[in-house]
């Protein structure tokens, strides 16, 4: 590609919006952070990489606790498309790793946009710049008073209250992102559904706050390890967290979210004639090689195998690189997350302690169960007897050849 991305209809209405609200809304320390730093400017990076529903927003809610670190508030995978560095700008989730068309300042500068720093006690004003950036994203067709939101919120007023007020659903932000719940969508967004907001212990950068860690994590970054190595983060020193969870659970989860049908959509790739999807936007991500007809599970399948053989090939860009299973995460949790915050040389803190005692529930379909997709073996078992050779390979490098240990 010899030129950037082209931008969409809904791409440039959020632009518009977001430049409009960073460059005289937001507050005059948010403005002046974005003006100054990109994310780049942070010594150290620690990347999770990990398929879809493979318990990623849990993990990285955890971390995010972590009194050493920054980090947005949720995936950053809405920064690339608000870029246009997505379908249809190329055929897949995947991207070349000497891909260089693309406005690497804008982009690093975006990816800043809801970043803060965690502290105990938090800053109201950031959690309120954070809602104001992410608003086009979320709904980049609407005619939203920007300045009214932000007074209200200021004020005191909670997000919730000031969306009602607006006739905008909070069903469709994270905590409501359930089975029983009924709410339509817009079909049009940058910022992948459910939506999320910020959490209550964030607070505004400092110039001090880049010598911290940032957090990162985007399911769609299996698909460009080796370009963000490259090509977005080349001189940055990065640790890369490998999740791993067994495939009959993450299969079932997929196949969870796609049935939803009003969340965890990310592209209109066309018509799409799925056994056991009446929905007509793909979800989660776009691996190579997809089809658009078939049965849903082979889809969900598809998405777990090409994920992990992706990170698994890309992994090598990297000096540091740990494999931490999810499995592990639940039963094991002081454990392995003081496994992680070793190996990405954080310390101590005393805020991880407390959350890692009792973590939030983040980006879950339906309330969390051992085993859950036991309830539909026939179907998770089906689809794995008939997998391909690229699926047990990943299997048996991912040490998952047990399903007593399938969790």
């Amino acid at each position: 590609m010899n030129s950037e991305p082209t931008m969409s209809g809904p791409q440039n209405a959020a632009r518009r919006n977001y430049e409009h609200i960073t460059e005289g809304i937001i507050s005059d320390g948010k403005r002046s952070t974005l003006s100054k730093y990109r994310a780049d400017d942070f010594d150290s990076v620690l990347l999770i990489a990990s398929a879809p529903r493979g318990g990623s927003s849990l993990l990285f809610d955890i971390l995010r606790h972590h009194e050493g670190t920054c980090s947005p508030d949720g995936e950053h995978g809405q920064w690339y498309t608000l870029n246009g560095i997505c379908y249809p700008a190329f055929e897949s989730d995947v991207v070349p790793a000497d891909f260089e068309s693309f406005n690497r300042e804008q982009l690093l500068t975006d990816i800043l946009a809801d970043v803060g720093a965690t502290e105990r006690s938090g800053d109201r004003t950031h959690r309120v710049d954070n809602a104001l950036v992410r608003l086009p994203l979320q709904f980049p067709h609407r005619d939203i008073p920007y300045e009214q939101v932000r007074e209200e919120l200021l004020e005191g007023a909670s997000l919730d209250e000031v969306l009602e007020g607006f006739g905008i659903s909070t069903l469709q932000y994270d905590e409501y992102a359930r089975e029983d719940a009924d709410s339509p969508l817009e079909t049009e967004t940058i910022e992948d559904r459910p939506f999320v907001s910020s959490h209550d212990h964030k607070r505004s950068l400092t110039a001090d706050d880049f010598e911290r860690t940032l957090i990162l994590k985007a399911s769609v970054d299996a698909y460009r390890l080796s370009w963000i190595r490259n090509q977005l983060f080349p001189e940055t020193d990065i640790k890369v967290v490998h999740l791993t969870r067994n495939p009959a659970a993450s299969i079932n989860g997929l196949y969870d979210g796609w049935r939803l049908n009003r969340g965890f959509q990310t592209y209109d790739v066309g018509d799409l004639d799925f056994e056991g999807y009446d929905g007509s936007l793909w979800s989660y991500d776009l691996p190579p090689d997809w089809v658009n007809e078939g049965k849903l599970i082979d889809i969900c399948l598809a998405q777990w195998t090409q994920a992990h053989r992706h990170i698994l090939t890309d992994r090598d860009a990297f000096d540091d690189v740990l494999r931490v299973r999810f499995e592990d995460v639940i039963t094991e949790t002081d454990a392995t997350v003081e496994e992680i915050v070793e190996f990405a040389d954080l310390g101590e803190s005393a805020l991880l302690s407390e959350n890692v005692e009792n973590p939030n529930k983040v980006m879950t379909t339906k309330e969390p169960e051992p085993a859950r997709w036991r309830n539909r073996a026939d179907l998770i078992k089906s689809v794995l007897e008939r997998a391909d050779g690229t699926y047990t390979d990943i299997v048996e490098q991912l040490e998952y050849t047990e399903e007593s240990e399938w969790i």
